[in-house]
């Protein structure tokens, strides 16, 4: 039953994608205030057909003014995107699920506190959490001589650590107030006060019990968050110059490029929830999923 309702999800998804990719032209009439509805569809049948053969896809770049070849570059630019969203991703999730179990440890009063200080924190700007990391690099260099990362890319160099950090910062901390809502909605079950009276430690109750059954709620949190972050992409790789899928889809803005960049990060992040799903449905509640 799962596995339909997956496939079902898959092809609206892929369709929505399919229909989206030709909205530049109903804006444009909007704009104009004309409805060019054939024009629109027109638009997606060629976007389709564009895409074959794929691999002798050009387009016009408006950067350089002629046309270039879309693949093989096509593939650095949305595997050195999609490594900084992955690594990002995934370092925020971790350090919002290891603060989460520190935060709980501590008194009522503290994590409030806390949570209270998590508000005020994820409403920054992302724009603003790139440009203090970058100054901070530069008045770290300043003082101590030392060029601990590179804050903008010159001739398709790539650089990691820094952007990880500047994407992560804002959905960690998104996902850090989310679990502890998780964790603290846990706490409040039966099965917790139950596990007390058989006098099992906090430590013990928090990492075995509630874990189990919170973690799941935080893996489906963080689809919103990947969402978060794909909007922040184009900001970071704007501000650091990065070699990125979004840069390369500003500069050939095409229906069809724009169908292959979305796609080329649905499928990964299709895959990679769908499987999640499954795990978690399969071994952390026990439930058999066809």
């Amino acid at each position: 039953m799962n596995s339909v309702k997956i496939s079902i999800k898959f092809v609206f998804s892929l369709l929505g994608i399919i229909a989206v990719s030709g909205f530049p032209v109903l804006i444009s009439g909007l704009v104009k205030g004309e409805v060019r509805f054939l024009e629109y569809i027109q638009s997606i049948r060629d976007a389709l057909a564009s895409l074959w053969p794929i691999q002798e896809l050009s387009v016009e770049n408006y950067r350089i003014g002629r046309e270039v070849p879309v693949f093989p570059q096509i593939f650095e630019y949305i595997s050195y995107s999609l490594q900084i969203l992955f690594l990002a991703l995934t370092s925020a999730i971790l350090l919002a699920v290891i603060l989460t179990i520190l935060t709980m440890l501590l008194p009522e009063p503290i994590r409030e506190r806390i949570k209270m200080s998590l508000y005020f924190l994820e409403s920054l700007p992302d724009l603003l959490v790139i440009m203090l990391v970058q100054f901070a690099v530069i008045a770290f260099f300043q003082k101590s001589g030392i060029l601990i990362s590179k804050i903008a890319v010159v001739n398709g160099e790539r650089i990691y650590w820094l952007p990880v950090i500047c994407l992560l910062i804002l959905p960690m901390i998104q996902l850090y107030r989310l679990c502890m809502l998780t964790f603290q909605e846990e706490e409040r079950q039966m099965y917790v006060e139950l596990a007390k009276s058989l006098g099992f430690s906090k430590v013990y109750i928090l990492l075995v019990h509630m874990f189990r059954n919170a973690i799941i709620s935080v893996f489906f949190q963080s689809k919103k968050t990947m969402w978060f972050m794909l909007s922040n992409l184009f900001v970071l790789e704007l501000m650091f110059n990065l070699p990125g899928i979004m840069l390369f889809l500003r500069d050939n803005l095409s229906p069809t490029i724009f169908l292959l960049t979305v796609l080329s990060f649905f499928f990964p992040m299709f895959l990679l929830y769908s499987f999640g799903e499954w795990l978690f449905l399969r071994h952390f509640r026990g439930k058999e999923v066809v």
